[in-house]
C-alpha cells in the first residue's frame, strides 16, 4: 500500500494539494492530511507513509521540531513553505527538496520524480541530520554543512574546510581541507556559485569558486594566478581582477 501525508495547517491549501496529488498519482493508495506536529507525528509513527510533504511553520511549532522527535526518519519528504527564505539555505545544504506556496503543479511533479529517482531512501535519515545540524548553526554560515553525492555514496562537507571548485563539465570538483582527494558531484559549478555564501565564495574564473578565507596569495608572475594554502593554483580572469582586490583589501 503506498501512503502519502501531507502536514499543513492551512486547511485550503492542504485539501488542494491533496487534490492535486489523487489526480496527478491514482496509484498511491491513500494520501492523508493532518494540521499540526502531534497529528503527524502520531500518523507517521503509526502508518509509516512513504512520503510526506511537511510545511515548515506549524501552529505547534515547525517541520524540524516534527523531525526532531523521530529516532529513524526512513520516509522521503518534501517540505512546503509561504516564506521564499525561511530556513531554505538550509535544506539545500541537506539536499532535500521543498515547494512555495502556491504549489506550482510542473514544480510539484518535478519534486516526486526526482525523489522517485532516489536509490538510496536509507540516506534520508543522514540528510535530515544535517539539515537539523544545519537549523542549529544558522546564524553562522561558515559552521554549516553540505551534503555532497559522488560515486562513493554521501559526504556531508563543512561549508569552512571547502578550499575551492572545480568545474568539469556537468560535474563540479571539490578540494576539501585535510582530503587527500576532492569530491566529484554531478551537479554544475553555477548550482554551487547561486548556494554557497558570498561572503565567503569569490567566483575568480568561470570554471572556479574558491573560498577566500584559503587564498595565500595573487601571483602575476605566471600569468594571474590565486595561490591558495593547500598549494593549488587557480586562475583569476581579468575582468574578475578589480573585485579581487576589494575583497583583499576588505580581509
Amino acid at each position: 500500500m503506498i501512503n502519502w501525508l501531507i502536514v499543513e495547517d492551512n486547511v485550503s491549501a492542504r485539501e488542494m494539494l491533496e487534490e492535486l496529488l489523487s489526480e496527478l498519482y491514482p496509484n498511491v493508495d491513500s494520501i492523508t492530511g493532518v494540521e499540526n506536529i502531534t497529528e503527524g507525528l502520531e500518523f507517521i509513527q503509526k502508518n509509516k507513509p512513504e512520503l510526506v510533504f511537511l510545511d515548515v511553520e506549524l501552529p505547534d511549532g515547525t517541520a524540524f521540531d516534527l523531525l526532531k522527535k523521530i529516532n529513524q526518519i526512513d520516509f522521503r519528504i518534501i517540505f512546503t513553505t509561504a516564506h521564499e527564505k525561511y530556513a531554505l539555505q538550509a535544506i539545500k545544504y541537506s539536499a532535500l527538496d521543498y515547494l512555495l506556496k502556491p504549489i506550482n503543479i510542473e514544480e510539484l511533479e518535478n519534486a516526486i520524480e526526482k525523489i522517485d529517482k532516489e536509490v538510496e531512501r536509507q540516506s534520508i535519515d543522514l540528510k535530515i541530520k544535517t539539515l537539523l545540524t544545519n537549523i542549529a548553526e544558522e546564524s553562522n554560515q561558515r559552521s554549516r554543512r553540505i551534503i555532497l553525492k559522488d560515486k562513493y555514496g554521501i559526504q556531508i562537507v563543512r561549508i569552512e574546510d571547502i578550499i575551492h571548485l572545480e568545474a568539469m563539465g556537468n560535474y563540479t570538483k571539490f578540494f576539501i581541507k585535510n582530503r587527500e582527494h576532492p569530491i566529484v558531484n554531478s551537479k554544475i559549478l553555477k548550482e554551487y556559485v547561486k548556494l554557497l555564501p558570498e561572503s565567503s565564495f569569490f567566483r575568480c574564473h568561470q570554471s572556479h569558486l574558491v573560498n577566500i578565507h584559503y587564498l595565500s596569495r595573487y601571483d602575476k608572475r605566471e600569468g594571474d594566478m590565486l595561490v591558495l594554502e593547500d598549494g593549488s593554483k587557480v586562475p583569476l580572469a581579468t575582468r574578475k581582477k578589480e573585485a579581487l582586490l576589494k575583497i583583499i583589501e576588505s580581509l
